[in-house]
C-alpha cells in the first residue's frame, strides 16, 4: 500500500464529487488488510498515477462506507438511546505487575472479539474503532519565529524552519534545511542531501535504510546531526528457540553530518510498535509509537544491543511504567520515550499506556496524546453482548480520550479525560494559561453531526463548553489565538465561527461568516486577519459537492461579532500538500510572505474517442503576500523539472522545490529538485 495511492484516490473521488475522509491512510488500511496486525513488509514510497492498487480499491470501498453513514445518518432500525454523557475526567492508573496487564488485555480482546462477531458491525466501524477517525498539521506574528531564528543563526544564512504548531517544539518532516544543505526524504525512501547553491545545487550524499524491511518516516536536522525516525523489524533470541520472536520497532537513528561526504550513524534507539509521532525540544527527542498487542501476554518493549542489521535484545518496559484508562477498547500500547540525541541516550525514559493513539499535541511542558474511546455503557454492552449495535450507535458513543504527559517530570502521566466526539487533528487542541481547549465533532441521537468546544483545567476537569453548533457539518480546521478560537466547519459552505474563551467557564460563539468551499488550515496574519488555506467546491448537476481546486481566503476578525471575508483566490485543478499537512506551508518572516507547493492535474477530453485521456500534470509554487487583507500573488512558478511538487524551502533569496518528475505515467525521478529566485 502506498501513501500516495490515497492522494490519487482523493483526487479521483473529488472528480466524482466526493470528499474522501481524512481517516484513509496507509497505516489504517494496510493493518486492516493484514487482519489488524501490522504488515511485515517495507513501505513502497513510489507514487502511483493512472492505476489504483487492490488495497487502494478497498480504501475506496471503505470511504463509501464512511460517506454513506455521513450522508444518510441513522436508519430507523438503527436508532437507540444515546449513551450516557461522555465528557468528564477519566481515571488513570499504573499497573503493579505483568499479571494485571495480562488481565486487562484479555478483557479488551474479549470486547473486540464480540465487536467483530456482530453482523451489524460494518467494516468502517471496525476500522474507526481501532484507529480513531483522523490523521500528522507560527504565523507572521511570530508563532514559529524562534525555530527560524535558531536555524539562521547557526549557519549564517537566512533560511526557513519547518512550520510548527507551537513555538520551540520542532516537528519532523520530509524536508529540512540548515542554510548550507537541503535534506529531502524522497518518495523512494532515501534521504537526499543537496548543496544549497541555487542553479548549481548538486546531490552530495544519500542516506538509505540499512535493510529491505526498514524504511524512513521523516527526520530532524539539529546542528551537525541528522535524526531520522525509521521503522524496522528485529529478531530476539536464537532461531527455533523458545524465546525467538520478531517485532516491529520505531527507531531514532542519529547520523553525524559534520562531513556530508562521509555521513555515519553514531547512535540509535528503538521502541516497540509502529511510528505514531514525535517532537524535539532542544536536543531531546520525544518518540511516540503504537505497539500492537499480539496476545494477552504482550508487554511494551524497547530495543538495545543492535548486533547486526536484524538482531537485537528486547527489553520489557517495567509494569510500573505502564498505565491504562478505564475500559480500553484497543489492544495497543501507546509508547512514549525521551531520548537525548546529543549525549548518546543519556537519561532515556520509556513509559506506556494501554489504548489506541490518534494524535499528539505538544508544548514545551506537556505532551497530550489523544485516542478514540467509548462510554462505559457501550463498552459493557459490547463486552457482554447484551445488545446489538450499529455503526451509527458506535459513532454516537465516541469520545476522545486525552492523556496528559508531564515532560518536565520524568514523563509522568498526570491526568486523563474524555470529551464527546472526535478531534480533526492536532490543531484541535491548545493549551493556554494552564487550561486545555479541545474542539470535536460528534453525533447526536439521530446520527446527525454536531460540533463542540470544551475547556479543561490543568487537571483536565471540565470548566466550560460550547456544544451542538453547526449541525450536519464537521470541523475542518481550528486555530486558537490567545482567548479566541476560530473554527471552520463544512457541509456545503464554509462557516468560520468565532468563539470567545476569555471566561473559561463560559465560552460562547460571538459571530460567524460563510463562504463556499472550506479551509483546512487557518494561519494568523496579524491581530485582525486570518488566512485560510483549503479547497474550493462546487455543486454538481447531481447535487453533490465537488472539490475543484486550491482556495486561499482572508478573514477580517477585527469585530469578533461580525467576521467578514476580505479576499479569495481559487486555483482550479490545483492540489497541494498544504491542504492536509500544515508543515508544507513555507513562511518567510523576513519578507512577510507565504509560498505553497502545488501540483496541477488538468484532464483532457478527447472528442474523437468521447473519453478523458491522461491528465496533464505539472508542479510549481505560488508565492503571495497579504496586503491590507488582500491576497497579492507575487509569483506563480511552474517548474520544467518537476511534474509534482511536495515541499519547498528557502535559503537567502532562492526557493528550492522538491518532488517528482513523471513522463507517460512513469516515474523518472522521485527526488527531483528545482529552484526559483524570489521576486
Amino acid at each position: 500500500m502506498k501513501q500516495t495511492d490515497f492522494d490519487f484516490i482523493r483526487d479521483k473521488l473529488s472528480s466524482d464529487g466526493v470528499h474522501a475522509p481524512d481517516e484513509l491512510n496507509e497505516e489504517l488500511i494496510s493493518r486492516q488488510l493484514a487482519g489488524v496486525q501490522p504488515l511485515q513488509e517495507k513501505k513502497n514510497h513510489k507514487k502511483l498515477i493512472g492505476a489504483v492498487s487492490v488495497a487502494a480499491s478497498v480504501a475506496v470501498i471503505t470511504a463509501g462506507a464512511f460517506i454513506t453513514a455521513n450522508i444518510f445518518g441513522a436508519l430507523p432500525w438503527q436508532k437507540k438511546p444515546l449513551p450516557e454523557p461522555l465528557t468528564g475526567t477519566a481515571s488513570l492508573r499504573a499497573f503493579q505487575n505483568k499479571g494485571e496487564i495480562r488481565e486487562t488485555i484479555k478483557r479488551t480482546m474479549d470486547f473486540r472479539r464480540n465487536l467483530y462477531s456482530n453482523d451489524q458491525s460494518s467494516a468502517a466501524a471496525d476500522i474507526a474503532l481501532e484507529y480513531g477517525a483522523a490523521d500528522e498539521k507560527g504565523a507572521l506574528n511570530g508563532a514559529a519565529a524562534d525555530g527560524a531564528a535558531t536555524g539562521a543563526a547557526a549557519s549564517g544564512s537566512s533560511h526557513n524552519a519547518t512550520y510548527v504548531q507551537h513555538t520551540g517544539v520542532d516537528e519532523a518532516d520530509c524536508l529540512k534545511t540548515d542554510g548550507k544543505y537541503l535534506y529531502y526524504l524522497s518518495e523512494n525512501g532515501n534521504i537526499l542531501i543537496y548543496s544549497a547553491k541555487g542553479e548549481q545545487s548538486e546531490k552530495v550524499a544519500v542516506v538509505k535504510p540499512d535493510s529491505e524491511d526498514a524504511y524512513f518516516n521523516n527526520f530532524y536536522v539539529r546542528s551537525d546531526r541528522l535524526i531520522v525516525l525509521s521503522q524496522k523489524y528485529y529478531y530476539n533470541g536464537e532461531p527455533n528457540s523458545k524465546n525467538y520472536s520478531q517485532k516491529e520497532f520505531s527507531k531514532a537513528e542519529i547520523y553525524d553530518i559534520s562531513d556530508v561526504s562521509h555521513v555515519t550513524r553514531v547512535d540509535e534507539f528503538a521502541q516497540g510498535g509502529s511510528y505514531c509521532s514525535s517532537r524535539m525540544i532542544g536536543d531531546t527527542l520525544y518518540l511516540v509509537s503504537t505497539d500492537y498487542a499480539s496476545d494477552e501476554n504482550s508487554v511494551p518493549v524497547t530495543c538495545s544491543d543492535f548486533d547486526n542489521a536484524k538482531r537485537a535484545t528486547f527489553d520489557e518496559v517495567p509494569a510500573q511504567n505502564v498505565y491504562t484508562v478505564d475500559n480500553p477498547t484497543s489492544a495497543n500500547f501507546l509508547v512514549v520515550s525521551r531520548f537525548d540525541t546529543k549525549n548518546s541516550g543519556k537519561d532515556t525514559v520509556t513509559k506506556a499506556i494501554l489504548g489506541s493513539a490518534q494524535d499528539v499535541y505538544c508544548t514545551q511542558d506537556h505532551l497530550y496524546v489523544t485516542a478514540m474511546e467509548y462510554s462505559p455503557v457501550l463498552f459493557e454492552d459490547v463486552l457482554n453482548n447484551t445488545r446489538s449495535w450499529s455503526w451509527n450507535y458506535l459513532r454516537r458513543g465516541e469520545s476522545t480520550q486525552i492523556v496528559k504527559v508531564d515532560l518536565l517530570d520524568n514523563l509522568n502521566f498526570t491526568a486523563s479525560a474524555a470529551v464527546r466526539g472526535e478531534i480533526n487533528n492536532q490543531y484541535s487542541l491548545d493549551e493556554y494559561e494552564g487550561n486545555l481547549r479541545v474542539a470535536t465533532t460528534s453525533c447526536d441521537e439521530d446520527g446527525i453531526e454536531t460540533n463542540n468546544l470544551y475547556v479543561l483545567s490543568d487537571k483536565l476537569e471540565q470548566l466550560g463548553e460550547v456544544t451542538g453548533f453547526a449541525k450536519n457539518e464537521s470541523i475542518k480546521a481550528v486555530r486558537y489565538i490567545n482567548e479566541t478560537a476560530y473554527v471552520i466547519t463544512y457541509e456545503r459552505t464554509d462557516p468560520l465561527f468565532v468563539i470567545d474563551l476569555s471566561v473559561p467557564t463560559a465560552p460562547h460563539i460571538t459571530g460567524e461568516v460563510k463562504i463556499t468551499g472550506f479551509s483546512s488550515m487557518l494561519v494568523p496574519v496579524d491581530g485582525n486577519t486570518l488566512l485560510g488555506l483549503g479547497y474550493e467546491t462546487v455543486e454538481s448537476d447531481s447535487g453533490m459537492e465537488m472539490q475543484t481546486g486550491l482556495k486561499i481566503v482572508t478573514f477580517d476578525v477585527t469585530d469578533k461579532s461580525n467576521p467578514a471575508i476580505l479576499d479569495t483566490k481559487v486555483f482550479e485543478d490545483y492540489t497541494s500538500d498544504v491542504q492536509y499537512d500544515p508543515k508544507a506551508l513555507l513562511v518567510n518572516f523576513d519578507r512577510g510572505d507565504y509560498t505553497i507547493p502545488y501540483t496541477s492535474y488538468i484532464q483532457q477530453f478527447d472528442s474523437e474517442t468521447d473519453r478523458y485521456g491522461d491528465p496533464i500534470v505539472s508542479g510549481g509554487t505560488i508565492n503571495f503576500k497579504i496586503e491590507n487583507g488582500k491576497i497579492a500573488v507575487v509569483d506563480e512558478y511552474t517548474s520544467d523539472k518537476l511534474t509534482s511538487v511536495r515541499r519547498c524551502c528557502y535559503v537567502d533569496d532562492t526557493v528550492y522545490l522538491f518532488g517528482d518528475h513523471y513522463r507517460n505515467g512513469s516515474t523518472i525521478d522521485n527526488g527531483a529538485i528545482d529552484c526559483v529566485t524570489y521576486k
